[in-house]
């Protein structure tokens, strides 16, 4: 492929990304892109992502440099070549990878999204497919999704984003495009709530409709919880299959903090439960993270701005959308965060347009634990390294697993030495 079409490529991938997985509002969406999402100028939304494409190509060029290991390196690639791909093994590639999770014996796995897999990587960094099936490709070379039952080598799926493994054993994924809840049990893949059909239904698994879910969570009495993005509400599958809106208002966004059934979000992209049943919230429309505690929803972290309150290269302010920055402490910034994660009372965010990981701390400050807030592939010390739109965040004993969602690799760092030297 020429050069041309690469830098083409990595274009429209980079924006597709933004809007359609991503799912960042307020942030790079042409005009009439996507319905109900804020418009800017076509050419200032082409001049950004312009802007991300030569960024990344630049570090692209000298690939090779930055993922060298050194001694005192304390991020490192688990797995991945960083090139897109669907290839299993060692070394194994992946294509814009999401949500990971590991089943109680410690087995890693990956919501590999653009190939529509779920896969597994063993502790040698060794990957291999567990359902998902590539069948054909779109014009720019990517697998198309659909939805299909049945065995684990036959199913389809459309975008998977994460995953979570029950009490039971079994896997339930969320499969976003199809607004589904999938599960495996056995051998097979089974819709376990939703339906193809976006909607917002509370009722029975099968009477129940989702709109684009993104994220999954269980808490310790084996409750089910999914943040349905695009219907801006946070949803419960109890033990019996019973679905129920627990806080949010069903289609409308907004960042109202108060009792769970008058609170808003704008479209919730991450949870996270903690073992005491609060449920975290990364409410990636509003750049925010949320809590649910005794009945109410309220801001834990991030300051909410405004597009209205700028103007972008001498434009009028481009509407009134909520506004993502970069700040750390008691008035932290967030940019579209995403996956949510708990270790020892902190709470890690993969804090995704500003390619870094974020915790928030048990006093409320929010430090930054890796990245730059730039985009980039580099393993070395915490805050030297790159990341390029962080989706995923999972703890496995005091490691830190990183679906680096842009780079196409499964990243890793131990907490203990990150958060010493973070603050």
């Amino acid at each position: 492929m020429s050069n041309r079409g690469s830098s083409k490529r990595s274009r429209v991938v980079l924006a597709a990304l933004i809007v359609s997985v991503i799912l960042a509002p307020g942030t790079i969406v042409a005009a009439g892109a996507l319905e109900g999402l804020p418009s800017i100028p076509t050419a200032s939304a082409e001049r950004i992502v312009e802007r991300i494409a030569e960024r990344t190509a630049e570090q692209n060029l000298v690939h090779g440099a930055l993922n060298r290991r050194t001694s005192t390196e304390q991020v490192m690639t688990v797995a991945g070549t960083g090139i897109h791909g669907a290839a299993d093994g060692s070394p194994a590639q992946f294509n814009m990878p999401s949500g990971i999770f590991s089943s109680a014996e410690g087995m890693l796995y990956t919501a590999d999204t653009m190939n529509n897999l779920l896969r597994s990587i063993d502790l040698g960094g060794r990957v291999r497919r567990v359902t998902g099936e590539i069948h054909v490709h779109d014009e720019l070379g990517f697998p198309h999704g659909f939805h299909r039952d049945g065995g684990i080598n036959t199913a389809f799926f459309n975008r998977p984003t994460d995953g979570v493994v029950d009490m039971h054993g079994r896997i339930l994924i969320v499969d976003s495009e199809n607004n589904a809840i999938r599960i495996i049990y056995g051998q097979n893949v089974y819709t376990f709530a939703g339906s193809v059909s976006a909607g917002h239904a509370d009722g029975s698994a099968d009477e129940a409709r989702f709109n684009r879910p993104t994220a999954i969570a269980i808490c310790p009495q084996g409750d089910i919880y999914v943040a349905d993005t695009l219907n801006h509400v946070i949803r419960k599958i109890d033990r019996s299959g019973e679905v129920t809106t627990i806080a949010g208002t069903p289609g409308a966004s907004g960042s109202r903090d108060g009792e769970t059934g008058n609170a808003q979000f704008n479209r919730p992209g991450g949870i996270a439960i903690s073992q005491d049943g609060r449920i975290y919230i990364a409410d990636t429309g509003n750049h925010l993270i949320r809590v649910i505690e005794d009945g109410s929803v309220r801001t834990l972290a991030g300051t909410l701005r405004f597009t209205g309150d700028v103007t972008w290269e001498g434009q009028a302010p481009l509407g009134n959308e909520p506004l993502g920055g970069f700040e750390d402490g008691a008035e932290a910034m967030f940019n579209t965060p995403m996956g949510l994660a708990i270790w020892q009372g902190n709470l890690i965010v993969a804090d995704s347009l500003n390619h870094s990981i974020r915790a928030v701390l048990p006093n409320g400050e929010t430090i930054t634990l890796a990245g730059t807030a730039y985009p980039g592939y580099i393993n070395a010390s915490p805050r030297a390294s790159a990341f390029h739109l962080p989706r995923g965040v999972y703890v496995l004993g005091d490691r830190l697993y990183i679906a680096d969602t842009g780079n196409n690799v499964i990243r890793a760092m131990e907490l203990p030495q990150i958060l010493e030297g973070a603050g």
